[in-house]
């Protein structure tokens, strides 16, 4: 069991307080697309022909690292929020 259970449950205060990193809605829907995208990649055969080359596949890659950057660049600290509210910089 993790240091924050109590008989085998999660408080409400033992879940804000293991929370390190905050990261924006839009950043959330940009980590499920990447995941969607390598799920497709893993469900190529290499051993069947495809008209999907190498070079496919280290673009999608590429696409992925890339909004990996973005979302970690994005992300802040729990303990250091900026003063103002990430909503309005949209």
């Amino acid at each position: 069991m993790s240091a924050h259970t109590r008989n085998g449950t999660r408080t409400a205060a033992d879940v804000v307080n293991s929370i390190h990193f905050v990261v924006h809605e839009n950043d959330i829907d940009r980590l499920w697309q990447a995941q969607q995208a390598v799920d497709l990649l893993a469900l190529l055969d290499t051993d069947q022909p495809s008209p999907i080359t190498l070079d496919h596949i280290a673009a999608v890659a590429a696409y992925v690292a890339e909004d990996l950057r973005h979302v970690l660049g994005n992300a802040h600290r729990a303990d250091q929020l900026p003063a103002v509210d990430l909503a309005d910089t949209l």
